[in-house]
């Protein structure tokens, strides 16, 4: 007899207007916080009570933010599971209007045979800022996780007044062995980060950032600029001390600004 699986489905709307919460809506496994701080910005805790995610999961999240500065962060660390069915479906679509956002959820940590579709769709329009920070873990070493097989599809669009600005892919399917040892893509490296700048405060950190990253050698780290955009790579043997590194490079770029969840 074919048995129906628990799956967990959940949906998130957040909608921001001068710093202003005017809409909150929270369904299923999806769940989101406002913690209090000292800051002119607001901060939100994106949480998902399922306590991971597995095949066939439904998870989707709607932030829009009208003249408002928001950190986004998560409770915890996002683990995507081994399942039985289809890839896990995560939707993240974001809409800044004259509005800073730092995205900064805490890492999404992938185990053996887990299988993951996700996308995330981010609008900038009106001289909105974007601080987009996502960080990847393939099998943590501290546990002796070892990846062999996974499937993974992970789009990201970035647009600038609906114009196409940023789009980059990773299509993962089936043995990762050969990208894993490969100098080229992960280089026997477990923690991949990747950080996206877009906006004016481009000029105002630029300079800040270039000094920072210089003082950075226990990983692999690199910075481009280029078409209005700041993008920066880092791999790393180990989540914890990249994370150290990457608290450093928030720290001296957007000071208090750093969610009190993200914190080490």
């Amino acid at each position: 007899m074919h048995k129906i699986l628990e799956r967990s489905n959940g949906f998130s709307d957040i909608k921001f207007k001068n710093n202003n919460i005017i809409k909150l809506f929270q369904n299923g496994c999806c769940r989101v916080l406002f913690p209090n701080n000292y800051n002119t910005n607001q901060e939100i805790v994106l949480i998902n009570t399922a306590g991971g995610i597995t095949c066939n999961d439904k998870i989707k999240t709607n932030i829009t933010a009208t003249n408002s500065d928001i950190s986004v962060s998560t409770q915890a660390a996002e683990k995507i599971y081994a399942g039985i069915g289809d890839p896990a479906n995560v939707e993240i679509n974001i809409t800044l209007k004259n509005s800073t956002l730092y995205w900064l959820p805490k890492e999404l940590i992938l185990f053996n045979n887990s299988k993951l579709d996700r996308k995330i769709n981010i609008n900038l329009t009106n001289n909105s800022n974007l601080i987009f920070c996502e960080t990847s873990i393939f099998g943590r070493k501290a546990m002796s996780e070892k990846i062999k097989k996974i499937s993974l599809v992970d789009n990201w669009k970035i647009y600038v007044n609906s114009s196409l600005k940023h789009f980059e892919t990773v299509n993962i399917n089936g043995l990762i062995n050969a990208n894993y040892k490969n100098n080229y893509t992960f280089s026997n490296q477990s923690t991949l980060s990747t950080i996206l700048i877009f906006g004016e405060i481009i000029n105002q950190i630029e300079d800040e950032l270039r000094k920072t990253l210089k003082n950075i050698n226990k990983h692999y780290v690199e910075m481009t600029k280029f078409d209005d955009k700041i993008i920066i790579r880092c791999l790393a043997d180990d989540n914890y001390h990249l994370k150290k590194t990457l608290k450093f490079i928030m720290n001296k770029i957007i000071h208090d600004k750093l969610p009190t969840t993200w914190d080490l």
